[in-house]
């Protein structure tokens, strides 16, 4: 019977002591990794096989919004990067398939800088995208210039604004003004975040 009630007499005992007054309190920085993502919307109504359509992103907003959703400011954030791509078609009612090709390109509104690769798309069924995430290919000057902007937001040495670009070359087959491209999509990049959250916990020693 004794023996029965030993252990959660100690533990209360622990316990206790740990929560008194005189209790120690070591701060420890723990880092914490986060996946999140930003999306941009694009609306196709297109008579041509060659069209640009862009979208323009403060980015700077857009991680803002990141971060107060998961409860971190800008100065706990040791790092960030771009570590995917994705698109996906959101609203599509025709009655045949179209394959699309070009790239989705990105520029810095903020520093008037010009436009380079994100991502590239070749032969892709508009149809099979529909309510499919579809894993894009990234070039790495687009990459480069998203984490230039990252890197800058935390720094706060600039609020960067982006302009993401569709720039389609191909479509099969080939839209007319009789038979138009018309189509709803989404492009995301997934960004992985690095942040450090200093609490306080007990020291028993």
């Amino acid at each position: 019977m004794k023996t029965r009630f030993l252990v959660p007499l100690l533990l209360l005992l622990v316990a206790f002591a740990l929560s008194g007054s005189n209790c120690l309190l070591d701060e420890k920085v723990l880092e914490i990794v986060y996946f999140q993502k930003t999306c941009v919307d694009f609306e196709e109504n297109e008579d041509s096989e060659v069209f640009t359509t862009p979208a323009t992103m403060d980015y700077a907003d857009e991680l803002d919004d990141v971060l107060s959703n998961n409860e971190i400011s800008k100065s706990d954030v040791n790092s960030a990067r771009i570590v995917s791509a994705s698109y996906m078609v959101t609203d599509f009612s025709h009655t045949h398939d179209w394959d699309i090709t070009g790239e989705i390109t990105v520029r810095r509104v903020d520093t008037a800088g010009a436009a380079v690769t994100l991502v590239t798309y070749t032969g892709q069924s508009v149809l099979a995208a529909l309510n499919n995430s579809v894993p894009a290919i990234l070039d790495p000057a687009g990459v480069e210039l998203l984490n230039d902007a990252l890197e800058d937001y935390i720094t706060d040495a600039a609020d960067p604004v982006i302009e993401f670009s569709v720039e389609n070359g191909n479509v099969n087959p080939n839209p007319s003004v009789t038979n138009m491209l018309v189509f709803d999509w989404r492009g995301c990049v997934a960004i992985h975040i690095v942040a450090g959250i200093s609490l306080e916990v007990p020291d028993p020693f």
